[in-house]
């Protein structure tokens, strides 16, 4: 089945002037600055001096690789999302443009959410292209809460007191009954919610978002593919994160790693306001301390990976911007409609 795709219209606070980006950047920069400054301070600048000092750069180049690695892993997971239950097939080189500006954060920000805007010029609905923007953003947390809950329980099993059970002991109790509980929500209540106003229709919205998710995890098969991308992004921007400390002289054990990881990662790049800069470069080095890393090693590794993370993607991005704001797609199929599909256009079909 083939469609005539209409002209996808940028919103236009993505076509900023320069100046108002230039801003933006100026101000990302600025709060991950004040944040590793605030921190060092908290560390003490003697002990940051001497961790700068035992700097080893082979292990940038690990932590830029990581990076690589996570870029495929999230291409995998926005190819899924966007596919499942007869979701519209957006042109590769279209995909890889909005991965790009969504993988580094800073720019994506500034899109007016890009990604509904590319759905609905790719032919759905408002309401569904919004569905399916918030389960890639429940695929990216979801995912993480699971890699957390098992390397919580690994940390257990093996009797490790580190990282203290105070800060394992959640991630291996609460995220499964969670994932179930919302499993059974979206598939029992979603169609009575679905066209209601108010807080009943954002709360139906919701839950069809958690029954995409649902309908990937219950076909491994034909989705597994983008299940293993965002479990590789997030393992792999992990690995970025421990080289970051490796470079400064800690290689930090990798199942006390993901556990501070998990807990400090409170915003991803591409919801975070700012792709998370300031936020997440104070939160996830106490949350690594506390986990196990010396403080001045986490505040000065982290620091490193954050700005890798968030400015390294950014030249391409920038270069991409004229390519976003004349994104029109070519006429092209649907993802092939099954049982578990939750409709054409639309998410009214129970699997």
């Amino acid at each position: 089945m083939h469609m005539s795709l209409p002209r996808i219209r940028i919103p236009p606070d993505y076509s900023q002037r320069g100046s108002v980006l230039t801003l933006l950047l100026g101000l990302a920069a600025l709060l991950g600055l004040s944040a590793g400054v605030g921190l060092a301070y908290v560390a003490g600048f003697a002990e940051v001096r001497a961790v700068l000092a035992d700097f080893h750069w082979v292990w940038l180049c690990a932590l830029i690789g990581g990076l690589g690695f996570s870029f495929v892993g999230y291409y995998c997971a926005y190819q899924g999302i966007f596919t499942v239950a007869g979701g519209p097939r957006i042109p590769a080189a279209q995909m890889r443009t909005l991965v790009t500006v969504d993988f580094g954060g800073l720019l994506a920000g500034a899109s007016g959410d890009l990604d509904r805007h590319v759905l609905e010029g790719a032919g759905l609905d408002q309401r569904e292209a919004r569905t399916r923007v918030a389960g890639l953003a429940g695929l990216e947390l979801g995912l993480l809460a699971l890699l957390g809950t098992a390397t919580a329980i690994a940390v257990l099993a093996a009797g490790s007191t580190v990282p203290a059970p105070d800060l394992t002991l959640p991630w291996a109790v609460i995220p499964v009954p969670g994932f179930l509980l919302a499993f059974w929500l979206a598939r029992r209540y979603r169609d009575r919610l679905r066209g209601q106003r108010g807080w009943r229709g954002l709360a139906g919205n919701f839950l069809e978002s958690i029954y995409l998710i649902r309908v990937m995890f219950a076909n491994p098969r034909r989705y597994g593919f983008a299940v293993a991308g965002m479990a590789l992004f997030w393992a792999a921007d992990a690995a970025a994160a421990w080289a970051g400390m490796a470079a400064f002289g800690f290689q930090m054990g990798a199942a006390a790693l993901f556990v501070g990881y998990a807990t400090g990662m409170v915003f991803t790049r591409r919801a975070g306001p700012l792709a998370g800069a300031g936020v997440v470069t104070l939160c996830l080095p106490l949350t690594l301390w506390a986990s196990g890393a010396p403080l001045a090693v986490a505040v000065v590794g982290i620091f490193a990976y954050m700005t890798l993370a968030l400015w390294l993607p950014l030249p391409a991005e920038l270069a991409l911007l004229p390519q976003v704001r004349r994104m029109e797609p070519q006429p092209g199929p649907r993802a092939e409609e099954t049982p578990e599909s939750v409709g054409k256009r639309s998410l009214h079909r129970n699997s």
